[in-house]
């Protein structure tokens, strides 16, 4: 064969090759990188930055229960994004943020024979009551200082001033046979006598906005007027500014204005109602609502309320008595009263309550879109959305 003919061969099988190489690269490689590009595309097709920095949803149910066993004094923790309390069956002290989710322990100690707990404003300190058999003792705890203080035998009614350095109760001095409203310390020291008592049980509460003045009452009781009178610190006389109401208990707005009141509707009554008086026991307006002030919680704009109306009361129920006994429990339901026009609604509608609620110590979180309280059937802590 020529030698021409032999190169042109040569190049021509090499330029066929090359062909093939060619379409075997396009078919192979080129292909197989496009494929996961549009994967990618297609799986994600909005940026992750969308969704990774969103807040996680609350729960939507209408009554939600935070805790899973019965407590005492439920609150707001310190930075208002969580609750605490006390366990009812340990003394143990545990948080939960508002779905009731990532419950912690910020005491392990067991307190047995714990009754009573009594948070300071700022929640640094509180006032626990124990009962062990027959007998009875007040402490004062600093959680800052972890300092455990005995408060003095004899005390019974007791309760925090707005400022968190002083505490108010009522002392029984068992020689003399007579009973004194005093304040002192957080830790019973340098205490003082305010005034003499001429009645047995008392309720105690701090007027909030005055700058320094107390207000008690005597128990409610159905067969007796209850008289509310208050006290200047800083000297000044005792005022009584209402007393027309049976079995009459009372709650103060968040400025000392206005003040609920729930009495009994006679002497022995067995219908209770709600109204409010002014600061000076004027002014009293019934609000036509039947339920009982420690059922109720102010909103910040004083004249708003929110209250759990008790269903299912025994037709010849005493009231108060009979409720603060114990003897029934009620079935409420939840509504937003003006104290000033009156006018009602509801937070939840009947058919969207899953079961009893009997509603007690009622509280908010920092800006009222969340309602506290706890319910005296099973003693845990519940939310409503508002």
């Amino acid at each position: 064969m020529p030698k021409s003919k032999l190169i042109f061969y040569i190049s021509l099988t090499l330029f066929c090759l090359s062909l093939l190489f060619f379409g075997i690269y396009n078919l192979a490689f080129k292909k197989t990188t496009s494929t996961p590009i549009a994967t990618i595309e297609n799986t994600n097709p909005k940026p992750q930055t969308e969704t990774r920095d969103e807040a996680p949803k609350m729960s939507l149910a209408p009554i939600l229960a935070l805790s899973d066993e019965a407590v005492l004094a439920p609150t707001l923790a310190a930075s208002e994004s969580a609750i605490k309390y006390y366990s009812k069956l340990s003394g143990q002290v545990y948080q939960v943020d508002f779905d009731g989710n990532g419950k912690r322990t910020l005491s392990a100690k067991t307190l047995p024979g714990l009754v009573f707990v009594l948070w300071s404003p700022d929640k640094g300190k509180v006032i626990t009551k124990i009962v062990n058999g027959g007998n009875t003792s007040f402490y004062s705890y600093d959680y800052v200082t972890l300092k455990n203080s005995p408060l003095p035998e004899n005390i019974d009614s007791i309760t925090w001033q707005n400022s968190n350095n002083l505490i108010f109760y009522k002392y029984f001095d068992p020689k003399s046979k007579k009973s004194t409203l005093n304040l002192s310390a957080p830790d019973g020291t340098n205490w003082k006598k305010l005034t003499d008592l001429t009645t047995g049980n008392i309720k105690i509460a701090t007027i909030p906005g005055t700058g320094g003045l107390i207000s008690y009452w005597n128990k409610p009781d159905a067969f007796f007027t209850t008289s509310l009178k208050t006290l200047p610190l800083m000297g000044g006389a005792e005022k009584e500014i209402f007393k027309e109401a049976y079995g009459a208990d009372y709650l103060w707005n968040r400025t000392g204005t206005n003040a609920l009141i729930s009495s009994s509707d006679s002497k022995g009554g067995i219908k209770i109602q709600l109204s409010t008086i002014n600061s000076n026991g004027g002014e009293l307006k019934n609000l036509n609502t039947p339920t009982f002030a420690s059922k109720c919680v102010w909103l910040h704009d004083n004249k708003t309320i929110l209250c759990a109306l008790p269903g299912e009361i025994p037709v010849n129920a005493v009231l108060p008595n009979d409720y603060d006994n114990g003897k029934f429990f009620t079935a409420d339901t939840f509504w937003r009263i003006n104290t000033q026009t009156g006018e009602k609604s509801r937070l939840i509608e009947p058919a969207k309550i899953d079961q009893k609620y009997d509603a007690t110590n009622l509280f908010l979180n920092s800006d009222e879109s969340l309602l506290f309280f706890q319910n005296r059937t099973d003693g845990k802590i519940y939310r409503i959305t508002l």
